[in-house]
């Protein structure tokens, strides 16, 4: 019988499809045995083509065995697995009058499969072999690493089995592999290293690998032998040899193996977790059939092994968690109660950098940057945190592949491939990070470079040279990642950088409150005294030199009286205390008269013009309206154009008071005007008629307009610089 799915698996397969090859029903055997499949009621259901000649007289298709049939001893082990409900693999050695084999049989979508292998004359018993694995495990399980036991693993391996190459791969986070054991015959080229992609063991290899650990081809080219017919009479299907020691080989595989000069091959799981974490491999170079007992006890060792390295890899994570820890340890106290978190950290980043086993890494805070290592430049970090900010809102990223990933940061950050970065301090930015290259910078093609291949019909892929170069591209532009234990690492660190930039705010939230205690009460009482005393010699002397004296006194006393204010001010602002606001009735008109005379007064060559209506008495606290005012009509003397004058409108339309402050003067850029109301702004810095300016004046203007419920806009026209404020009448 057959079926389309039966018939579509029958398609050629290559380089193109084999990825979606039905290995487990190839519909064959190799043919150093033979198969027989039975219905539960013990009729035979398929048969291999070269069964009658291994095996002697069968019953036809859908009949049961009889006496003339194999014998009573094979009969029995048939019907014993037959009753069986739980279909586990059983083995048994029998022999028939064609010869010696070992009958092995398990069931398969309610089947029964029945192989028989032909077992050599001079095969030892399981016992012997089970003995000789038992002393390999008490060598093996000595070993203090993973790379250790599997080195020894190897050995034993080749030497109970007589392969003349046995590997050892691991599987990596991509499920690409790399060989970290090797036992070989000295004349053959060495794979150690050699890293190969995720492709060369396609999924459904993977799965196979997984449900059946031991897997032999005991002769690569030898022909395969069908199976008569190939359905399972119970489903329909294709027969399922998921669990067949002699399913035939999928024809790339053969291909692969014949181009590398290999006439058997055999492989043994290494599973942990249910997950395939690596193979032994063995590899022979004309046909080799290792005995099933053997096998069996290469099986028994391999689980053992599987223990180990599990075992070896949770010792591994704990000491790896330890010493992290430890080293987490070293680097917070080298940056706590420092004054300079970016410096200190920077000076002494070796510990940093071990920590995630980074090539380069960075820190930074309040746009402070450090960079060490092989890192990109300040300006690259500085894109990063642009781009984190506006596309990361959490405080943790990662990226093995930031080409792929954020193409928009490949130019700024260079050769980088892998990001790990975690978020400290979001209010200045605070971030550290930690940079990978790219991985196969330091992986080079481990094989004898003079090496000639066979070549198949599939064309060179199908070589060890062709996989490493299939691995290079697959990993091209991508780092290691970053495993899970880093990742977790990371994160604790970033709460310890998180508690020391707390615990410096708050040292610096302590000396900010002793300096402002003794701006508020040993610098402002003797200021105040100060001004006083001129005024004073100003009243009393007449004489042009004790004037000019007694006004410079004043007028630098009065810049110290408001620059103290004006810290006193933001103090108030950034701790949040804000600017306790004061309403009571005040007549604002009166009030910006008496600002602009004194204005006018002090100085007579900046001519300000004046319009104001009777808006009558408004609530609002008089003290800091009079601030806004001077403050404004101070920038205009500042920034205006000399000759020039300024204008101050002051009107009232319903329930909204309007206090307008213009002057002459080039346009304000928009970038400028983005931030024109934050403090310490670089525009302030510099400005030769404004030399001690801490551009503190409109960030306070601006939070003393938003303390009244009102809003503050600047506008440029025609030369003319505005700025608007509206408050809301209570």
């Amino acid at each position: 019988m057959s079926n389309p799915y039966h018939a579509s698996r029958r398609r050629p397969v290559d380089l193109s499809n084999c990825d979606q090859e039905p290995i487990h029903i190839p519909g064959s055997i190799q043919n150093h045995g033979a198969l027989l499949c039975f219905t539960p009621e013990g009729r035979l259901a398929t048969r291999s083509a070269n069964a009658a000649a291994l095996l002697g007289e069968l019953p036809e298709v859908g009949q049961p065995l009889a006496a003339e049939h194999l014998n009573a001893a094979a009969r029995a082990v048939i019907q014993s697995a037959l009753q069986d409900r739980q279909g586990y693999v059983d083995s048994r050695m029998i022999t028939l009058d064609s010869g010696a084999f070992d009958l092995v049989t398990h069931k398969s979508e309610g089947v029964l499969i029945a192989e028989f292998e032909q077992r050599p004359s001079d095969a030892l018993s399981l016992e012997a072999f089970a003995l000789a694995a038992h002393q390999a495990i008490q060598r093996i399980q000595r070993q203090p690493g993973v790379e250790d036991l599997l080195t020894l693993a190897v050995d034993e391996i080749a030497r109970i089995t007589g392969f003349d190459r046995v590997m050892a791969y691991r599987f990596l986070h991509d499920d690409s592999g790399e060989v970290i054991a090797e036992h070989k015959r000295e004349d053959l080229e060495p794979f150690l290293g050699q890293r190969y992609p995720a492709s060369d063991i396609p999924a459904q290899a993977r799965r196979l690998y997984v449900i059946n650990p031991i897997r032999l081809i005991a002769d690569v080219s030898a022909p395969t032998v069908a199976l008569e017919p190939d359905h399972n009479p119970l489903t329909g299907r294709a027969l399922d040899l998921s669990h067949s020691m002699l399913r035939s080989v999928s024809p790339v595989h053969v291909e692969y193996l014949g181009n590398m000069g290999v006439g058997a091959s055999m492989s043994l799981s290494i599973v942990i977790g249910e997950r395939l974490w690596g193979l032994i491999a063995c590899h022979h170079m004309s046909p080799h059939l290792v005995p099933h007992a053997v096998r069996m006890s290469c099986q028994l060792l391999s689980q053992f092994v599987s223990a180990l390295v599990e075992r070896n890899l949770n010792g591994e994570r704990a000491r790896a968690l330890e010493y992290s820890a430890d080293l987490r340890r070293q680097i917070v106290a080298q940056v706590t109660d420092r004054e300079d978190i970016v410096l200190a950290l920077a000076a002494d980043h070796e510990g940093f950098l071990r920590l995630m086993n980074a090539h380069g890494g960075a820190i930074t805070l309040d746009r402070k940057t450090q960079v060490f290592g092989k890192a990109p430049t300040r300006e690259g970090v500085n894109a990063l945190i642009n781009w984190l900010n506006e596309n990361e809102p959490g405080d943790y990223f990662s990226t093995s592949a930031l080409g792929a990933d954020v193409p928009a940061l490949k130019g700024a950050l260079g050769d980088i491939c892998g990001v790990l970065a975690v978020r400290f301090y979001r209010e200045q930015d605070g971030y550290a990070f930690w940079f990978r290259t790219e991985q196969v910078e330091d992986v080079r093609w481990g094989g004898n470079p003079e090496k000639k291949y066979s070549i198949g019909p599939l064309g060179p892929r199908l070589t060890p040279r062709g996989s490493f170069a299939v691995w290079k591209e697959t990993v091209r532009g991508k780092s290691l990642p970053w495993e899970k234990t880093e990742t977790e690492i990371a994160s604790q660190l970033r709460l310890d950088f998180q508690e020391v930039a707390l615990s410096n705010e708050n040292m610096i939230k302590r000396a900010r409150e002793t300096l402002l205690a003794t701006l508020g009460h040993d610098l402002r009482d003797p200021l105040q005294a100060i001004m006083m005393a001129a005024r004073m010699i100003e009243v009393r002397e007449h004489s042009p030199s004790s004037s000019n004296l007694s006004k410079r006194i004043s007028s630098s006393s009065s810049r110290m009286h408001r620059l103290i204010s004006q810290v006193l001010d933001i103090s108030r602002l950034q701790s949040g205390m804000g600017l306790d606001i004061q309403r009571r009735p005040v007549d604002v008109c009166k009030m910006v008269t008496e600002i602009v005379s004194e204005a006018r007064m002090a100085y007579p060559d900046n001519e300000i013009i004046l319009e104001a209506e009777d808006c009558g008495e408004i609530e609002v606290d008089g003290d800091r309206i009079s601030q806004v005012v001077s403050n404004l009509l101070s920038n205009t003397r500042h920034h205006g154009e000399i000759g020039k004058p300024s204008t101050l409108i002051v009107f009232r339309r319903d329930d909204m008071l309007t206090i307008s402050v213009s002057n002459h003067g080039p346009a304000i850029p928009g970038a400028v005007r983005e931030h024109m109301f934050k403090p310490y702004k670089k525009e302030s810095m510099g400005n030769q008629r404004n030399a001690r300016g801490l551009g503190l004046g409109l960030y306070i203007v601006s939070e003393i307009i938003s303390g009244h419920g009102g809003k503050i806009v600047v506008h440029c026209d025609n030369h003319i610089i505005t700025f608007t404020v509206t408050l809301p009448i209570v």
